[in-house]
């Protein structure tokens, strides 16, 4: 699997009785991979999972790698509250065959850095030696954090741990990470207004939920840096900044789900104890993404 470009946390889509909406995430799926994105990242923040069941998580988790048929990869948050609901979710993963899975640190709980190391060890395990583990870092949300020492003990003692997503606007940690893991070890970044900073350091590519309405200039912005085109990349940034910013950058999850149906896809509610924006809301945001043409 070639882990670096645009992935996309893909928003989960439900229908107005709470379900999983099968048709409009096949259609999010298609309209992703026809413009050009590098992969696949459900169940993440983005992706509401963890206010998903298992059962619910399985279930996006096979329509996704059903409907992307091998195009891009697929690489599914497994994260869970528990070690063994991260292990089961992993194993399935696997088994349905998804490219990788993402993990992120242990949350809520304050956890020293030995159960970190622990509880990846365990998921590791779990699964094949080829099977592509993402270690994820989000300290804003899980509270803790993958240490520098922790990461790089995983990646020495564990071969399927294979990239990093970090989230996190502390761009000197971006810079110590990407300077101290081996050479060709990914790091993605998920802070959209440091894409092209990132890539600059180092960095492989982005994980960016604004992509999921608007994958056009991620894909570009990626596409003119690795051909050298380093001002057309600036422009694309400053269009990211813009496009987002318009989306309230991802404040509420219910922006991106309406913000959808601005680009003719179908819109959706989010589930609580996230909130659905109101009418007047998504109506101003729709005249703030009428300046962007794609």
């Amino acid at each position: 699997m070639t882990i670096k470009g645009v992935y996309v946390p893909i928003l989960t889509p439900f229908k107005e009785n709470g379900s999983i909406n099968e048709s409009a995430l096949e259609q999010h799926v298609e309209f992703l991979i026809s413009k050009g994105i590098h992969g696949l990242f459900p169940l993440g923040t983005t992706g509401e999972g963890m206010l998903l069941s298992r059962e619910e998580r399985k279930q996006v988790a096979d329509q996704v790698v059903k409907f992307t048929n091998g195009r891009i990869p697929v690489v599914i948050h497994v994260g869970d509250q528990t070690t063994e609901g991260t292990i089961e979710l992993a194993k399935h993963a696997e088994q349905i065959g998804a490219d990788g899975i993402s993990v992120i640190c242990p949350y809520f709980f304050p956890v020293d850095d030995e159960a970190i190391y622990q509880h990846y060890s365990r998921v590791s395990k779990a699964v094949s030696d080829d099977f592509s583990v993402f270690a994820y870092n989000f300290p804003g949300n899980a509270r803790n954090e993958i240490s520098l020492p922790v990461l790089l003990k995983l990646i020495e003692n564990h071969p399927n741990i294979h990239a990093l997503k970090f989230s996190s606007d502390n761009f000197t940690q971006i810079l110590k990470i990407i300077d101290a893991v081996p050479e060709k070890f990914p790091v993605m970044l998920g802070p959209d207004h440091l894409f092209l900073a990132g890539l600059h350091a180092g960095a492989a590519g982005g994980v960016s939920g604004n992509a999921n309405v608007y994958p056009e200039p991620y894909v570009k912005l990626y596409q003119s840096f690795t051909e050298g085109n380093y001002e057309e990349a600036k422009k694309m940034q400053k269009l990211i900044w813009q496009v987002s910013d318009a989306m309230k950058n991802g404040l509420s999850m219910s922006h991106f789900k309406h913000a959808l149906a601005f680009r003719g896809l179908q819109d959706s509610i989010v589930r609580g104890p996230l909130r659905n924006i109101t009418e007047e809301e998504k109506n101003t945001m729709f005249k703030q993404l009428e300046q962007f043409q794609f």
